[in-house]
């Protein structure tokens, strides 16, 4: 067996017995006539005993099996390396990930930050602890997400787990903002409120932190139904106002949200948290039309022949945007992460950036970065970003105008 196999799958079962497995994820297949799409491993409990659950994902429906932990890890030592070439383990101490390289040499890498901070509690029930109270809640009632009695409609489980998926990356961010008082929070473009109202519940009542947040809105009918909400759940700590992004003046903000924000509002949102001082900001974008139509084929481009298909040139258009976003963000002090926000199946729209203010980068370290920027729009033929353009020049409102011509084409 190859060594970084069984290093892998002793983390494995390691994190299983210490408690701290969240879940494992095979993906990339080797093959691409293999019928098999990805497996993901959870941990169950049954009969008081400790087991791994295999989902395997076909094209068309999805194989359960329930294994012992010692027979789990002999499955997982056969089917990594030769039918998957990605496979990630999370626990509450660390993110682990194996990865093959074209040549199948597997390398092992750690992360220093766990993207969950929750383990798997293992119950095969409906029982399963939940990080929100959603029978005590008023705002899951009245958003149509509990019936009266509490229970979750079947019809928003979706829409439930993106919500409790949020709040636990919100709890893994915590440790940047616990110690202001208050904690300074908005949500812009927030919509119905399902993740501002989940956040401020998990914050004030959970982490028992003092909030203070901003539910920030375009239409008015939307602020006004959020706005009964929050004073029949008695949040007095939070209200909600109708504004565009760009036109919203906070003096400070430890976090700034801004979720499923159209195209350039994302970069709105971004520089807002910028020129606000955020400790954190996560944005979930959405439509990447900006650097769409911009994208240009160069002589020198090796994906010239790929790219004249339209649904490559829209995915080669989203790894850019949000690849230059994190890059930009870094220029300016922020770490960043980029990873699926949910799975697929619960919102289509899955990709989320998490930044962490840390100290400034040196002039080195920053000309260094935008020399990598400059790289990738040479590369391109993309004559620039809309997010730099405000941090260059933010009293300068001409590339909006651009911008706007350029989405009416």
């Amino acid at each position: 067996m190859d060594n970084v196999i069984k290093e892998f799958t002793d983390k494995v079962s390691s994190s299983v017995y210490k408690h701290t497995f969240v879940k494992l994820i095979l993906s990339k297949r080797v093959l691409e006539n293999q019928d098999m799409n990805k497996i993901i491993v959870k941990y169950v409990e049954l009969k008081g005993e400790p087991n791994l659950s295999f989902v395997y994902k076909y094209d068309r429906n999805d194989i359960t099996k329930n294994f012992s932990v010692e027979e789990g890890v002999k499955q997982l030592q056969a089917m990594i390396g030769n039918n998957f070439l990605d496979n990630v383990l999370y626990t509450t101490k660390e993110d682990v990930e194996l990865k093959y390289n074209n040549k199948h040499i597997g390398k092992i890498y750690y992360s220093k930050k766990p993207t969950f901070s929750e383990a798997a509690d293992g119950s095969h029930d409906e029982t399963k602890k939940r990080l929100l109270d959603v029978k005590k809640s008023v705002y899951f009632k009245s958003l149509g997400v509990t019936d009266q009695k509490g229970e979750i409609i079947p019809s928003m489980n979706a829409k439930y787990k993106q919500v409790e998926r949020f709040v636990e990356i919100i709890d893994s961010l915590s440790a940047n903002f616990v110690n202001q008082k208050p904690v300074r929070i908005a949500d812009v473009g927030c919509g119905k409120g399902y993740l501002t109202f989940a956040t401020y519940d998990y914050l004030l009542n959970t982490k028992e932190l003092d909030i203070d947040m901003v539910g920030v809105e375009t239409q008015e009918n939307l602020v006004k139904f959020c706005t009964n909400i929050a004073q029949k759940a008695q949040y007095n700590g939070l209200k909600f106002i109708q504004s565009n992004i760009n036109e919203y003046k906070p003096e400070a903000l430890d976090v700034l949200i801004a979720l499923h924000a159209c195209d350039t509002a994302t970069d709105d949102a971004i520089y807002l948290g910028i020129q606000s001082g955020a400790k954190v900001i996560i944005v979930s974008p959405c439509c990447h039309k900006q650097i769409r139509s911009q994208l240009k084929i160069t002589e020198n481009n090796a994906l010239s022949p790929i790219l004249k298909y339209g649904i490559l040139e829209e995915r080669q258009a989203e790894i850019i945007t949000d690849g230059l976003r994190a890059l930009i963000l870094n220029a300016n002090g922020y770490k960043t992460k980029v990873f699926e926000y949910v799975e697929y199946e619960n919102s289509p729209k899955n990709i989320i950036i998490t930044a962490e203010k840390t100290t400034e980068p040196s002039q080195e370290e920053k000309q260094k970065i935008l020399a990598q920027i400059e790289a990738i729009k040479n590369k391109f033929g993309i004559k620039y970003h809309y997010l730099e353009k405000l941090i260059e020049n933010p009293a300068d409102q001409s590339f909006r105008i651009l911008n706007a011509q350029c989405e009416k084409k």
